[in-house]
Order: structure tokens, then sequence, then C-alpha cells
């Protein structure tokens, strides 16, 4: 929702460009008005299926046998990997469907409300474990 207000210095949605601007226009985008507050007026459109399927985490270890790394005077010898937010696969028209949960005491009704204005970003740990 926020990605389509048209009223803040944000990234906007490139469904702002679809909407409604005169008579005739068929879209489900509202016109654009420039209030607080008016372009995102309780609508069904910004409700839809959020499921997805997310590859979160990866993380690969290799150990060294231990006859190879005697003779270096090593009793543990192991590499990792660890991959963080590697795909996602998902319909839903925002930037990620697993929105923050932003209700408060004054108000409830911000439950799943879509703030997101970047994706996850995906990073990697390489690291390497000795025993001596």
């Amino acid at each position: 929702m926020r990605i389509e207000n048209m009223y803040s210095n944000d990234n906007q949605s490139i469904a702002v460009k679809w909407r409604w601007r005169k008579e005739g226009d068929v879209t489900n985008m509202p016109r654009a008005l420039y209030n607080t507050g008016y372009n995102w007026l309780g609508s069904d459109r910004y409700v839809e299926d959020g499921s997805f399927l997310r590859f979160k985490y990866l993380t690969l270890n290799y150990s060294i046998a231990p006859n190879l790394i005697k003779r270096f005077g090593l009793t543990d010898l192991r590499f990792y990997l660890t991959l963080n937010n590697l795909a996602l696969w998902t319909n839903y028209s925002g930037v990620d469907p697993e929105v923050g949960y932003a209700a408060t005491a004054s108000d409830p009704f911000r439950i799943g409300y879509d703030t997101s204005k970047t994706p996850r970003s995906k990073d990697g740990t390489f690291g390497v474990t000795i025993g001596f």
C-alpha cells in the first residue's frame, strides 16, 4: 500500500501508472489524490493471496579427514558456507509477502499492512574452523 500512495518521496510501484485518470478508464487503481491518506482508503484492492515458498537458509559444511590434517598439527579443519534469502516463489504483487506486523494498541487495523519498500538482501558467509 505504501508504495502506491504517491505523496511520499519513496520508490513507487509500477502500478501507479495504471491509476484512474478520466471517464471511461477501466482500472482497479483509484484516482491519485494529493492529500494525506486518500490514496489508500479502505478497499479490497489491497487484499490478495500472500502464499509463498521461500528458500531462506542454506548451510554447507565440509570437514577434512583427520588423517590428512594430522601432519600439519591440526585436529580439525572445516569449511562452511551459509547463504540467506536465496529464492522466493510467489504471485504476491508487493515486494515481500512476509510483511511486518505493524499493529499497535492504538491502531489494530494495521496487522498485515505492507510497508516493504526494498526486498530482503541476499547474503552469504564463508568460514573456516581450525582445531589445534
